[in-house]
């Protein structure tokens, strides 16, 4: 996050990271969502985690100061590897206002949402913000089902 006035407004960014032990994610997920949800209550942020393949595509929103600190927290985290920043800056409006972070563990009926952003796997480090936004919203109108 470059520029100190988008610090001040509604923000998204959104990151790919690998997870430092793969084998964990399913006993590790709960644990992170249940602290990002009782953090981003506070913190005024929203937003969506997708996991898998001991991988991670997490989209976050709210205000830019709050979002930049989450995410530096994030890379500290030594759970985390591998971290790419997709995309970052300043939003219209929250896409993923309904939670303080939904989530997803991905399934093999999620393929085809994969498919749809040119992904054979769960690899989302190479993701554009376009098809990376895509695949969130995806994963998250499943998540509601």
């Amino acid at each position: 996050m470059t520029d100190p006035l988008a610090r001040r407004g509604l923000y998204r960014l959104i990151y790919a990271s690998r997870a430092t032990d793969p084998a964990g994610l399913d006993e590790d997920l709960p644990a992170i969502v249940a602290k990002s949800i009782q953090n981003n209550r506070i913190d005024d942020i929203t937003g969506f985690l997708a996991a898998g393949e001991g991988r991670f595509l997490q989209v976050l929103e709210g205000p830019g100061q709050v979002v930049a600190e989450v995410y530096e927290r994030i890379g500290r985290d030594p759970r985390h590897d591998e971290i790419v920043l997709i995309a970052d800056g300043l939003a219209e409006r929250r896409l993923f206002r309904d939670w303080n972070m939904g989530q997803r563990r991905l399934e093999a009926e999620d393929a085809s949402a994969l498919a749809e952003v040119g992904l054979e796997h769960f690899t989302p480090a190479g993701l554009d913000e376009e098809r990376a936004l895509r695949l969130l919203i995806t994963l998250g109108a499943r998540h509601l089902r």
